[in-house]
């Protein structure tokens, strides 16, 4: 029987030692459908119950261990989990001592026929505890990697979390058992680390590390647009076969912060994108025999062999001592932090005097934010050529600066974008090679380098809806599906990635409403003070030719001067009413946010002189912009998308209301509605401005000088009181609440 009882311990069954049936069960899992060894009667001949009692309880180790030899054969190879399959090998080498314990046992019986049960479980008692706590752990993982929802919470870098938890305090036996385990798994942890941080290589090929691979494999020169979202459009071009990463909090152990993640995430992609360029080679050999030596250390550390306590054993000083070694991660912490500050400045050497990171900042901010005004507006004229308008004015012979007739359509036509969005994809396609033409011939007009701007520029059509909460989807234009995708050399990836590329286009799309408007505003005005010139003022003022310049200009020659000029000063006071908004506006937002944010980058870029820092103060700058520019209000964005589409529609209208005798001297109905509209979207945004500006609700995110820290709140409320007091002029908005509003009036 004491035979059966060894074999038995060996998770065997035999005559007297048999599996137990699990029908009738309900199996969760298939580690739970494992049959457990019992006696096969409780009321065996000439054996005592106590002795029966023993063989029961003898048992159980077999059957533990049983379970524990199924879960090593199932995952001892590598073939779904580099960490499960180093938990197996730590199992296995773990159960040596219970085996070789198991031979000594067998060597005794066989010497010493007396021995008997009781023996056994004195040999055995050091593991009564020690197995189940491993079959419990075994059952554990098994059970999390069997269900789908909970199969990442124990997978991956998360399993030394449930390593730690398996530990039971006050059990050095266990305890120290689980330390081994823990060691095994380590090392697949430290050899990841030391692949990512040295040799800037993911070996993670079952998706197990807190850094996660995202691969964009697409062409060269290629455009990959998503239809569902604007914002969801990749805003880079050039990109082959390029992986992105990205830190996967979930897999992050909990005895880690998040901090020392990050410093791996940065490092390893930092390396990863500097192996692109020529100093590739360089790099990884400075960080081999800078680093490499301090990493074998490590691995050392935990190759070290601490004593296993057994039940005869003072079980103080060396159990603890061991456990608190193995997660002592100051370091591994600062080891990180040292590779993270040596790759940091490196990096930003390469950015600033290699790359030109600071030169491709300046030709973002000219192209993306408007920098370069004169730019935009040869963009502008260079659209209105490739549409077909062309103004002509024929002029006198005899005094050639003198106008005799002008077409019958506006001094200022409509350009290509201001075209509804055609449906064929043809046209599109055509349309946008078009505008990148106009780009380009806009770029050799103010002296730029085209072939420069054309490597990193390109412009697009949306296919899908852009800011419908200020044009309707059927009353938008090319204008409003336009947008700007920025093409990245591999080099400054880093800086620039897909997120901050989509808010360049995100803040390009904004200011080019802005610009676009105040231009409609300022054309509107000229147009006015031409036909003035040309019409009016020789009749008003006594010269002759003005009613024949009249009829060139579609105007009735009975007409009435002294009305047409009331309506033509009401008109313009309208414009102005509108154009001084505006252009405060624009101000503010090239002045009071770009150009100051601007030279607060750069201040911080030359100061710093660390590649992490420099991608904090970029985030934060562009998030500033966007904040500044109150594109995360969820008040005043709208209000003021809607504020500058009622100022192209008046012009729209403006522009078509001399066609009636009527409207030649009074406003439309319509003009009256959107002029209402108008009045009350800016007095509803001067009021919301100053209501955030007093309670302190603007975003506080941004760069300033002598500010070190970028968690500190940002100072914005300087530059929106600039607006607030210009808006404001002569107390016209804060007035305007106590003194009812009328029309505007000459």
């Amino acid at each position: 029987m004491l035979q059966d009882l060894l074999l038995a311990l060996y998770g065997v069954p035999g005559a007297v030692f048999v599996e137990s049936s699990t029908s009738g069960k309900e199996i969760s899992n298939p580690f739970d459908a494992e049959t457990e060894l019992v006696l096969s009667n409780d009321n065996l001949p000439f054996v005592t119950q106590g002795e029966l009692s023993l063989h029961a309880e003898l048992v159980k180790l077999g059957s533990c261990y049983r379970s524990l030899e199924k879960f090593i054969r199932r995952h001892a190879g590598p073939h779904h989990s580099l960490y499960l399959s180093a938990l197996a090998c730590g199992l296995d080498d773990a159960l040596n001592d219970y085996r070789q314990a198991l031979v000594v046992l067998e060597s005794e019986l066989l010497a010493d026929p007396d021995l008997n049960v009781a023996h056994i479980a004195y040999r055995l008692h050091s593991y009564k505890f020690v197995l189940p706590i491993l079959a419990e752990l075994a059952r554990r993982v098994e059970c999390l990697n069997t269900h789908n929802d909970q199969k990442q919470k124990a997978s991956g870098c998360r399993l030394l979390d449930l390593l730690v938890l398996a530990a039971p305090p006050g059990l050095p036996g266990p305890r120290v058992i689980i330390q081994k385990l823990i060691k095994h798994t380590m090392r697949v942890f430290y050899r990841q680390l030391y692949s990512w941080l040295i040799c800037g290589v993911l070996h993670d090929p079952y998706n197990e590390f807190f850094v996660q691979r995202n691969n964009v494999n697409q062409p060269e020169r290629s455009e990959v647009t998503n239809n569902s979202h604007p914002d969801e459009t990749v805003h880079t071009l050039g990109w082959t076969e390029r992986s992105s990463y990205t830190l996967a909090v979930e897999y992050i152990p909990s005895f880690l912060p998040t901090s020392f993640a990050q410093h791996v995430l940065f490092s390893g992609e930092a390396i990863t994108l500097t192996m692109r360029g020529p100093s590739r080679s360089s790099l990884l050999k400075d960080l081999e025999n800078e680093f490499g030596s301090q990493f074998t250390d490590l691995l050392q550390t935990l190759q070290t062999e601490h004593p296993v306590a057994t039940a005869n054993q003072n079980p103080d000083a060396d159990v603890t001592a061991g456990i608190e070694a193995l997660f002592d991660i100051s370091p591994l912490q600062n080891l990180v932090s040292e590779i993270r500050a040596f790759v940091s400045h490196r990096i930003w050497d390469d950015l600033v005097h290699k790359h030109n990171v600071l030169i491709h900042l300046r030709s973002i901010k000219d192209v993306a934010l408007l920098g370069r005004g004169e730019l935009f507006l040869a963009f502008i004229d260079q659209l209105n050529a490739l549409s077909g308008f062309e103004v002509t004015v024929p002029t006198d012979p005899q005094d050639p600066s003198k106008p005799t007739a002008l077409s019958s359509k506006p001094l200022f036509g409509r350009g290509l974008l201001d075209c509804p969005v055609p449906a064929d994809a043809t046209e599109i396609r055509a349309i946008e090679y078009d505008i990148q033409a106009a780009f380009l011939a806009a770029a050799r007009s103010v002296g730029l380098d085209d072939d420069e701007l054309d490597d990193q520029f390109r412009f697009s059509i949306s296919s899908g809806l852009l800011d419908t909460e200020a044009v309707p989807k059927e009353d938008q234009t090319l204008w409003d599906r336009l947008q700007l995708h920025i093409h990245v050399p591999p080099e400054l990836q880093l800086v620039f990635s897909k997120q901050v590329c989509r808010g360049y286009d995100r803040l390009f799309r904004y200011l080019t409403t802005v610009r676009r408007t105040q231009l409609m505003l300022q054309q509107y005005w000229a147009e006015q003070t031409l036909v003035w010139r040309s019409a009016c003022a020789p009749s008003l003022f006594g010269t002759s030719g003005g009613i024949r310049n009249a009829e060139q200009f579609g105007l009735d020659p009975k007409i009435d001067f002294a009305k047409f000029q009331a309506s033509t000063d009401r008109r313009l006071l309208m414009r102005n009413y509108m154009a001084f908004f505006v252009e405060n506006l624009q101000y503010y937002l090239q002045v009071d946010v770009i150009e100051s944010q601007f030279c607060h980058l750069i201040h911080r870029i030359q100061l710093d002189k660390e590649a992490d820092l420099v991608l904090v103060a970029h985030e934060a700058y562009l998030a500033g912009l966007q904040a500044q520019a109150l594109l995360f209000h969820p008040t005043a964005k709208p209000c003021i998308l809607r504020l500058l589409s009622v100022c192209r529609q008046i012009v729209s209208v403006a522009r078509m209301s001399g066609s009636s005798e009527r409207q030649q001297w009074a406003l439309s109905d319509l003009e009256e509605q959107l002029l209402g509209e108008f009045k009350q979207l800016a007095d509803t945004l001067f009021h919301c401005l100053s209501s955030s500006q007093t309670t302190g609700a603007v975003s506080g995110v941004g760069l300033e000088f002598g500010s070190k820290r970028f968690d500190q709140p940002f100072r914005a409320q300087v530059g929106l009181n600039q607006l607030l007091l210009r808006l404001d002029f002569n107390g016209f908005f804060s007035d305007s609440r106590r003194v009812p509003s009328g029309r505007i009036s000459a």
